[in-house]
């Protein structure tokens, strides 16, 4: 694979550093950066302190010279070097819109973890699972946006085609009371009845599935050449900026179908707690923040393409 810096097509170089900038890729371990190039591998994120990353890489260059003082290695050997603070801090943009679906996500659970006592009554089998399949929604996107940050589009895709099928199955079977006819209940067979629902779940998945089956429009995006030699690649920043696209795009269909099915409860409707735990909030705005990223991208077609997804969203919520 060729360096990560580079692209395989033309690209204005503004736009591209640009890119860089709000959604740099990281090592492929779950750190951002290793602290130093010494034999052993040890990872930090940016926003550990400055001096304790430099701490920690004098201990890995005091066991590597064999040596006993760490304090003795780091002013003898590392006296000039310095890290930078946490560069980019909290305003990098991928940080931003990584919290703001994580703080919607949030919302979500709150809302799934508070409502059955208000029905007064005991769940339906289809509720129990079902609950029990979104609350576990986080953590499937944790993994996911875990794959984003190292710019692994493909990985990415994968687990969060595999949240968008269960959102699907959780939809039908969530009134269902009989737990053989849930056993039968074939997920791929829901996407169809809840893609009737919500246009934008039919729309991503085939997105989506382009990418998991290895179609020739997804595949063809990791082949490059340079000087006579074909190569495939692994991680890009242009391949993390499409994965958080997808995942600002996901967040707000889980959003939706939640929205839909708390509000079928008129307990909920009546006591207005609907709006407490799901109402409208400024640090989530999905067409903006992909609208940002669309332009970033020097107006990549796949994230016109999810743009275009979150503007049906947008319209039929």
């Amino acid at each position: 694979m060729f360096g990560a810096q580079e692209t395989a097509f033309e690209h204005d170089a503004r736009q591209r550093s640009q890119l860089y900038a709000a959604f740099p890729i990281f090592m492929q371990k779950d750190f951002e950066a290793p602290v130093n190039n010494a034999g052993y591998q040890v990872g930090v994120d940016y926003s550990y302190p400055a001096l304790l990353r430099e701490m920690i890489s004098a201990a890995i260059v005091t066991y590597s010279l064999r040596n006993k003082s760490i304090d003795h290695v780091r002013k003898t050997y590392l006296k000039d070097i310095r890290y930078e603070a946490d560069p980019g801090s909290e305003s990098r943009l991928d940080r931003g819109y990584k919290r703001a679906c994580f703080s919607r996500l949030s919302r979500i659970q709150e809302a799934i973890t508070s409502y059955p006592p208000m029905l007064n009554r005991e769940p339906t089998v289809g509720e129990w699972i079902g609950d029990l399949t979104l609350i576990r929604v986080d953590y499937s996107f944790r993994r996911a946006f875990a794959e984003a940050d190292k710019g692994a589009l493909f990985e990415a895709v994968a687990i969060a085609r595999m949240i968008l099928e269960q959102l699907a199955w959780v939809y039908v079977i969530r009134r269902v009371d009989d737990a053989k006819q849930i056993q039968k209940t074939q997920t791929t067979k829901c996407l169809g009845t809840a893609a009737a629902k919500f246009r934008t779940i039919g729309r991503l998945y085939g997105w989506m599935s382009d990418h998991v089956h290895w179609g020739y429009n997804a595949h063809v995006k990791v082949i490059t050449a340079k000087d006579g030699f074909s190569g495939a690649w692994l991680a890009t920043p242009d391949f993390k900026a499409t994965a958080y696209a997808m995942l600002i795009a996901l967040t707000a269909i889980v959003f939706e179908l939640v929205i839909t099915l708390l509000g079928d409860y008129p307990e909920l409707v009546e006591n207005n707690v609907l709006k407490q735990w799901l109402g409208e909030s400024d640090d989530f705005s999905p067409v903006s923040m992909v609208e940002r990223i669309y332009d970033l991208s020097d107006e990549s077609e796949d994230i016109k393409t999810i743009l275009e997804i979150v503007k049906v969203a947008t319209n039929d919520g």
